[in-house]
């Protein structure tokens, strides 16, 4: 199961790099979908990590759009891995509650 949480993970950036080049229909359902299945395979403390990393992403990305000529492209390929991350946030967040509501109900670990 690693080796499909890391193909996930490199074919979301993949896809971001593309996505950035020619036209990918439903590119950002893709990139949650991919995000979210690498997600699976995240500890709590990775999950901390990727939410810093899709925050700063998601917000700091267009500002690479001021770099002439190659700004746009930069901007939308680490746009894409940042929706990829949010999709591996959400996806840990879910587990992140579903563990907890388990301990809670049955008191043991899920």
């Amino acid at each position: 199961m690693v080796k499909l949480y890391g193909a996930a993970r490199a074919l979301a950036v993949l896809v971001a790099i593309a996505a950035a080049f020619v036209t990918v229909p439903q590119v950002a359902v893709i990139l949650l979908v991919l995000g979210a299945i690498a997600g699976l395979g995240n500890s709590a403390e990775y999950n901390m990590r990727v939410m810093v990393i899709a925050i700063v992403l998601l917000v700091g990305s267009k500002s690479l759009e001021a770099i002439p000529e190659a700004g746009t492209y930069l901007a939308t390929i680490f746009g894409g891995i940042g929706i990829a991350a949010f999709g591996s946030v959400v996806t840990g967040v879910v587990l992140g509650l579903y563990r907890r509501t388990m301990t809670d109900f049955t008191g043991k670990s899920a």
